[in-house]
């Protein structure tokens, strides 16, 4: 490839991460939610993950803390993996997030990991949704939802 081919497709991936950059930044923020769902840890407790959860999105880093209302808790993080425009009205811009979730085990002092999640954010409206999965409970998982809280 000649060094001019080289400088264009330099020249235009910069023009694409500036005119990204704002698209990206909206993606940052405070988030809250609730969830549905119970599994089994390896302890053989029953919890419920993400029942309440709270989290902050930034820089493509989705990362937080949940509870139950049994005293249960754990966190999360995850990564933006893309971002898509719905090509049907109503028109919305939708991140897609996923990761790992971790339940604090009472014996111990590490948190343990648990299993997958997904979610999307829709940046339009300032909304939510996904869905998370169990590896001590193959095929039993929940979901959650929420909002954005703040910058």
């Amino acid at each position: 490839m000649s060094n001019s081919k080289k400088l264009m497709l330099t020249a235009l991936a910069v023009i694409f991460l500036i005119g990204a950059t704002p698209l990206f930044a909206e993606l940052d923020g405070i988030w809250e939610g609730y969830g549905e769902g119970s599994c089994e840890t390896p302890a053989g407790i029953i919890i419920y993950p993400w029942q309440t959860w709270n989290g902050s999105l930034e820089s493509w880093l989705f990362t937080g803390h949940w509870q139950d209302l049994d005293g249960s808790s754990g966190g999360f993080q995850g990564a933006v993996i893309s971002l898509a425009k719905s090509v049907e009205p109503p028109y919305h811009t939708v991140a897609h997030c996923e990761g790992t979730w971790t339940w604090m085990d009472p014996s111990g002092l590490e948190p343990l990991e648990m299993g997958p999640f997904n979610m999307e954010f829709n940046l339009d409206i300032d909304t939510c949704w996904g869905n998370w999965y169990s590896y001590s409970s193959p095929g039993i998982g929940g979901t959650m939802w929420g909002w954005r809280i703040g910058d």
